[in-house]
C-alpha cells in the first residue's frame, strides 16, 4: 500500500457550545472543536463550517479559530473531519493560530 499525501492537522474552533446548561453551555461555555485533516487553512475552515451550519443559541455557525497542530502521514489523505464535534476550552498551546471576525472574512494569522 502506498503512502498518501502529507496533510496538515488543524483544530477548528467555534467559541462556545449549543448546550442550554446555564453553567457549561452557551457562548461562555466550553468551545465546539473539530480535528480536521486539510491541505490549507481555508480548506480546514470550509470543512468545519459545513458541520456548524444551523447553529443555535445565538452562536456563530462558522469556524472562528484554527490551530495548526502538525502534519499527518497516512495512506488515506482525503481532507475531512477526523473527530468532532467535541467540547473543550480551546487553548493555543503555542501552535500557529488563525482567526476571522466573520464567516466571509479572510483568515488572519496571529503572532
Amino acid at each position: 500500500m502506498g503512502r498518501g499525501r502529507d496533510r496538515n492537522l488543524y483544530e477548528a474552533i467555534r467559541l462556545g457550545n449549543e448546550s442550554e446548561d446555564p453553567y457549561t453551555g452557551g457562548p461562555d461555555g466550553a468551545d465546539t472543536c473539530f480535528l480536521v485533516r486539510a491541505e490549507s487553512v481555508e480548506e480546514a475552515g470550509r470543512l468545519a463550517d459545513a458541520a456548524l451550519r444551523g447553529a443555535r443559541c445565538g452562536l456563530a455557525d462558522w469556524t472562528q479559530v484554527l490551530h495548526l497542530l502538525g502534519t499527518e502521514q497516512a495512506t488515506d489523505s482525503e481532507p475531512r473531519i477526523l473527530r468532532g464535534p467535541y467540547l473543550q476550552h480551546a487553548y493555543r498551546h503555542g501552535w500557529r493560530l488563525w482567526n476571522r471576525a466573520e464567516a466571509a472574512a479572510p483568515w488572519v494569522e496571529q503572532p
